[in-house]
């Protein structure tokens, strides 16, 4: 058996081309197998939970603040994207100015303080500080909290696509200006992956021709590095083509959506090539 690894290196790991210097000839009776593959991590934060909602405290006026998709190790992470969001987005003058950090706390009655004391000061300015009830440092907690008194982080059941359920918070309805973080890991849910493959010969899907070279199940770690899976029993399908050049792959979902890897990591495909026994 012959064995090759192929990479997307600066392609999409979902829909990538691996081209060869020379055209590959094989005789008939020819089979490929995937063996072993090295997957980035999947985006945990997509389009249907990187949505904050920012309002007012005694009106219905909202606005909608995306961060980025991609995958976040945790939740100070998210909140970190949300906080340069924040920053970066220019809202009109009436709605807010910015938002601000506390990394690490100490108990409810200070952030109540805080929150006194932007009661009574309009123009209160950001600032940083680390603090938790003992008077040491805990950093296993983040105060986020927007600077202008009259603004409000806004949770709402029909905003199903809220960040706030990432951070923990899971009432259906509230305003604060205040976020409590814990820190938590954030992990993606787990997929099973279909993989197409140019060179495979056609099979049926349900009621659709494909040329699926197996199916593999996804996992992301948690810290955000590579998820390695090798097939103990690797399924070898007949090769279509006598000679080839290059060869695509696809990774899809169950509803036939590209899954959606972290781009700063290239995928690595393991193939077995073997003549038909």
């Amino acid at each position: 058996m012959d064995v090759i690894t192929v990479t997307s290196t600066d392609q999409d790991a979902a829909n990538f081309t691996s081209s060869f210097i020379n055209s590959v000839h094989l005789a008939d009776g020819y089979q490929i197998a995937l063996l072993k593959i090295a997957c980035p991590p999947i985006f945990n934060v997509t389009e249907s939970n990187n949505k904050a909602y920012i309002g007012r405290k005694d009106g219905d006026q909202v606005k909608v603040i995306e961060i980025p998709n991609g995958f976040y190790p945790t939740t100070h992470d998210v909140a970190q994207a949300l906080h340069d969001a924040l920053h970066l987005h220019e809202f009109s003058s009436d709605l807010m100015d910015s938002t601000e950090f506390f990394l690490g706390i100490g108990d409810e009655e200070q952030v109540e303080e805080s929150e006194q004391e932007e009661e009574d000061d309009h123009d209160v300015k950001t600032n940083i500080r680390y603090s938790s009830s003992s008077g040491a440092l805990d950093s296993t907690k983040i105060v986020m909290q927007l600077t202008d008194r009259k603004s409000v982080f806004v949770a709402d059941s029909e905003y199903n696509d809220n960040i706030l359920q990432l951070m923990q918070y899971k009432l259906s309805s509230f305003k604060t200006k205040t976020l409590l973080i814990q820190n938590y890991d954030l992990v993606a849910k787990d997929l099973i992956c279909f993989v197409y493959c140019s060179i495979v010969s056609n099979s049926i899907i349900d009621d659709h021709v494909s040329r699926l070279l197996d199916t593999i199940p996804i996992k992301s770690s948690k810290n955000g590095g590579y998820y390695i899976h090798e097939f103990k029993n690797p399924v070898f399908h007949n090769i279509s083509a006598s000679s080839f050049i290059d060869i695509s792959f696809q990774f899809r979902d169950i509803n036939g959506a590209f899954v959606k890897f972290d781009p700063n990591f290239p995928i690595i495909i393991t193939l077995g090539i073997k003549k038909n026994d």
